[in-house]
């Protein structure tokens, strides 16, 4: 298959980052050492990636699956959390600075989707963009309070299940993987097929965790590494699509179907955390429902070899109330090499 970039479209886990990337994360490490950060409201889903379903630029209608809300709500506070990202320094004092770090991918994100909700066949898109974009992306996909949840009950289960050290997931420890684990999934991401799949109609909806996977086989939990789409709606009419078929052209554009808009319209409503953004005139939404079931930490266990009784543990997401333990019994074998999936 011909690249069409014409580069190995591969961070190496942040060992080469292309010069637009090269610039802001040395801002980000500047921002890292200042202390002049002082909101304490920690946005994990960008107000200018939400705007795009706003009928006023100030508010977009939210569902809340908790306790069935449905009304409009202001950019300000959809997706907000208070010191989501609140850490500790060296000195022991606690600071919010990461809010400022991330301020830096937030405004490279915006740019992104300038570009990419305005592209039409015929126009080019950089390499330099196309890796930017698999950052930005890796970044909002771990960075949303259900990634976070994801993380801890990972732990919980190690030091639970398995008879592992594991220790309580901190806000220090969680910033530290959200910016390590930021490289590995860009890597994951860019070598995939970018697409962009668009419905004339705007019946792309999204929520407090955008980026989706593709739920490809029933029962089992989505992982990044395999599944065949990872989704990212990027506006009611435009949805950014990583592909694991790649075609040897940058950006793939076709309108997608009636089938596939309902595949992704269930997969956001099922992904979601708690918060569901759609259009005022969206009436094929669960309004005033409170959907009791969530994405739930899925552990399921695969024999490696029976006679040393050694298995692998992988780790993913299913959809359920609590998490989905499917780990053999008793546990064989915490000797080899996990894998985490998703």
């Amino acid at each position: 298959m011909p690249n069409p970039w014409g580069e190995v479209p591969a961070t190496g886990n942040g060992r080469s980052i292309v010069p637009r990337v090269e610039a802001y994360m040395a801002r980000v490490r500047e921002k890292a050492v200042a202390r002049d950060c002082v909101s304490r409201r920690s946005h994990y889903v960008p107000k200018a990636y939400l705007r795009a379903w706003s009928w006023n630029g100030r508010q977009v209608r939210v569902l809340d699956t908790k306790n069935g809300y449905d009304k409009p709500r202001g950019l300000r506070d959809t997706c907000v959390r208070e010191d989501f990202y609140r850490v500790t320094d060296g000195d022991n004092v606690q600071h919010n600075q990461v809010e400022a770090m991330l301020a830096i991918l937030d405004d490279e994100m915006a740019r992104l989707l300038l570009r990419l909700r305005a592209w039409k066949p015929g126009d080019d898109f950089a390499f330099d963009d196309f890796m930017s974009l698999a950052v930005v992306v890796g970044m909002q996909s771990n960075r949303t309070p259900q990634a976070r949840r994801f993380l801890a009950a990972r732990s919980s289960w190690l030091s639970q299940r398995a008879g592992q050290p594991a220790e309580r997931l901190t806000n220090d420890d969680y910033v530290d993987l959200l910016f390590r684990a930021m490289y590995r999934t860009a890597d994951q991401l860019s070598t995939r097929q970018l697409e962009l799949w668009d419905d004339p109609r705007g019946r792309f909806i999204t929520s407090d965790h955008p980026v989706l996977l593709s739920e490809d086989v029933p029962g089992t939990p989505p992982a990044l590494y395999s599944c065949k789409y990872v989704w990212w709606p990027i506006s009611p009419t435009r949805l950014a699509v990583f592909n694991i078929n790649q075609q040897g052209v940058k950006i793939v554009r076709r309108v997608a179907t009636r089938g596939e808009i309902e595949r992704v319209r269930k997969a956001v409503i099922r992904g979601a955390e708690s918060e569901i953004i759609a259009r005022p005139e969206d009436r094929d939404v669960p309004a005033g429902k409170v959907l009791r079931k969530r994405p739930q930490l899925q552990v399921s266990c695969t024999p490696v070899d029976g006679a040393a009784r050694k298995c692998r543990i992988g780790f993913g997401w299913g959809y359920g109330a609590t998490c989905l333990d499917r780990a053999c019994q008793p546990l064989c074998a915490m000797t080899h090499t996990t894998d985490q999936a998703g």
